[in-house]
């Protein structure tokens, strides 16, 4: 059980060490903006939680991240949450996936931001302690999606005007 026991620190930790150690930014401002959110929450829960398992599923998105990947957040299913506290969660994991091609290309920082506050949020919900990382989560996630919301609207807007406007000039 020892040997297990190291075995698995080690897997858990050798991800957080190859992100402590990247060098390189990833090449898009979507992936760069996923990247710097996933290593500080990588960061925090090795450093200050001391809790591997989220370091290491944090470092390991950052990495896809650095490597271009497109990250999705966690399914709703990989977490051991009550159901009374799930559906919120599965709302927004809904609301996210709607926006998300879209938003890669109109507010990268918020997608960011709203992914891993989503998996935040859930991870959070799922150890069930931490409440005021919870709300701050949540919170962060909700802050995300009216910006991403609000900046989609925008462009919609901006492409019927340019549209009335190359009308109005024929």
């Amino acid at each position: 059980l020892l040997i297990l026991g190291l075995l698995f620190s080690f897997s858990c930790s050798s991800s957080y060490d190859r992100l402590s150690n990247i060098k390189s930014e990833p090449f898009n401002e979507f992936s760069k903006h996923l990247f710097n959110e996933y290593k500080k929450k990588a960061n925090f829960e090795a450093n200050q939680m001391h809790d591997w398992d989220s370091a290491k599923l944090y470092s390991e998105k950052a990495l896809s991240a650095a490597k271009g990947v497109k990250v999705l957040p966690q399914k709703i299913s990989y977490w051991k949450i009550s159901k009374n506290k799930k559906n919120e969660i599965i709302k927004g994991y809904s609301n996210l996936m709607i926006v998300y091609e879209e938003a890669i290309y109109v507010d990268p920082l918020n997608l960011a931001n709203a992914i891993s506050s989503l998996d935040c949020w859930a991870e959070q919900q799922e150890e069930e302690w931490q409440t005021w990382d919870i709300n701050q989560c949540r919170e962060d996630f909700i802050n995300s999606m009216h910006k991403i919301y609000n900046n989609l609207k925008k462009k919609k807007k901006k492409e019927e005007f340019e549209k009335i406007s190359n009308i109005n000039n024929n």
